[in-house]
């Protein structure tokens, strides 16, 4: 690549007008003029710089380096682009993504260039260690001409020639969780549409790096093949395995350290869960209610005692950890997800918590046992940053005695765009006066996860544009999910 360096080194980087806008969290708080990138440079003097650009949770990096007097310029880590010209070649391609925009028709996506001579590698970084679902990719323009056809560096592909992007997962203490290879060239199959991949496999990190190879590579030059790639819709778990708690145990809000009533919250991915406990210690009264977190496995504890287990006994997927709703008529707070920024969800998984479960199934001192015609119904609802409804979704705990004990996936991309999701429970088994008899509780896991069909495609639904998917023009998910569009 010090070709292709020597190249970029004589050529100053000038790039349309752009601003970072007041929001942060997705890429529509990047502001770009039409047919215009960002890749660090203000072109005011020489300097060289590390910066960042964020989006929910999400912080990619970026290196520019400029001398004013000898029009040397050279960046790397992450750009961000909204070109759509499928035309471009060479060196003027290399901010545009060969699918013609973001993932979906969104307007704004990134590009990494892996440039050895840079202050750095792409990488994102995120604000608590989480876990990736996966993102899209693609080749730039720069990198899938020159592989189709060969260029004054570059050899044209044939069969047995690769390209790959290898994506390194990193715990906060640095130490490697994983990576995902993930071919951009196979032979002359040569990628020219956004590609989901899968990034599971990196588990709970707080770090991503990149890095590209190539079969196109000599031992005095590097790597020939343009170091480029294109991303896009970034997705993270709500799967709470960031919190930490003792085995077989539960977190409610409380301290129980003298009497006090307190609001609190837990964040997962970039989701924050609020939750609500006030405690008397004369009376050794106490209440909660909202959100809590649990690792239980019990499945046959009944009655108050299993509150916070699950009837699955664990967590979705087999995961450790699960978040508990409660909605407390009596308390001044209702369950509700906030996210750092405004997105799509695709969905979560719920299911019953064993006190409500048992209680449907054999009924209690207060409740029924569920029959023909008797329901359960949990309506989710989302609002956006202005506060206003954008939608409900209803799933049914139970439908006469078919109860729900297993995780089951529902999809939430009907709510669109929402920046908060709040929770009600509503039961047939209820009266005038002491409302409804059902216990008031709903498990709930991997928020926002990508789920797979019988086929092992992702689960995201047809928006109607038969590409399987729900993103909306310029989401980033997150966090719990990030995405960046």
């Amino acid at each position: 690549m010090k070709r292709l360096c020597v190249i970029l080194i004589c050529l100053s980087m000038f790039s349309t007008a752009m601003t970072f806008a007041s929001d942060t969290g997705d890429l529509e708080n990047l502001t770009l003029s039409t047919d215009a990138y960002w890749n660090g440079s203000n072109l005011e003097g020489s300097y060289s710089a590390t910066d960042v650009f964020s989006t929910g949770g999400a912080f990619f990096n970026n290196f520019y380096a400029y001398d004013a007097k000898y029009m040397y310029a050279s960046w790397g880590g992450f750009a961000y682009s909204n070109l759509t010209d499928t035309a471009a070649q060479g060196l003027d391609g290399q901010y545009t993504a060969i699918a013609a925009g973001g993932q979906n028709g969104s307007a704004i996506y990134a590009v990494g260039y892996c440039n050895t001579y840079a202050a750095g590698q792409p990488a994102i970084s995120f604000d608590t260690a989480q876990e990736v679902s996966g993102a899209y990719f693609t080749n730039t323009n720069y990198a899938y001409y020159s592989m189709l056809n060969g260029d004054a560096f570059a050899k044209k592909f044939e069969l047995g020639d690769w390209f790959k992007l290898t994506i390194t997962g990193k715990a906060e203490d640095g130490s490697v969780t994983g990576s995902v290879e993930f071919l951009l060239a196979d032979g002359t199959d040569i990628v020219n549409t956004w590609t989901y991949v899968d990034l599971s496999a990196l588990k709970t990190v707080k770090t991503i790096e990149f890095t590209l190879t190539s079969s196109d590579s000599d031992v005095t030059w590097g790597m020939n093949t343009p170091a480029y790639f294109a991303m896009d819709t970034l997705d993270t778990t709500g799967d709470f395995e960031n919190l930490t708690l003792a085995a077989e145990a539960h977190w409610n809000g409380s301290a129980l350290e003298g009497s006090y009533t307190a609001t609190d919250s837990f964040t997962s991915g970039v989701a924050t869960y609020n939750n609500y406990y006030s405690y008397d210690k004369d009376w050794d009264y106490s209440s909660w209610s909202a959100f809590a977190y649990a690792n239980y496995t019990d499945t046959t504890t009944s009655g108050l005692d299993g509150q916070y287990m699950v009837i699955p006994g664990s967590g979705a997927e087999e995961s450790a950890n699960y978040a508990v709703g409660y909605c407390n008529a009596f308390a001044s707070l209702q369950p509700e997800i906030t996210f750092d920024e405004p997105q799509v969800v695709s969905g979560a998984f719920f299911t019953n918590t064993n006190y409500t479960y048992y209680s449907m199934l054999n009924g209690d001192v207060f409740a029924k046992k569920f029959e023909a015609g008797d329901w359960f119904k949990l309506t989710i609802t989302g609002k956006d940053a202005s506060g206003i409804e954008t939608g409900d979704v209803e799933f049914l705990l139970a439908n006469g005695t078919d109860i729900v004990d297993t995780w089951t996936w529902v999809d939430l991309s009907g709510l669109g765009m929402v920046k908060k999701i709040t929770f009600s429970l509503t039961s047939s088994d209820s009266d005038a006066i002491w409302g409804m008899n059902t216990p008031a509780y709903f498990a709930v896991d991997g928020v926002n996860d990508l789920q797979t069909n019988e086929n092992g495609d992702n689960n995201q639904n047809d928006g109607g544009d038969g590409d399987n998917n729900t993103w909306p023009d310029g989401c980033f998910i997150g966090i719990s999910g990030a995405a960046i569009k």
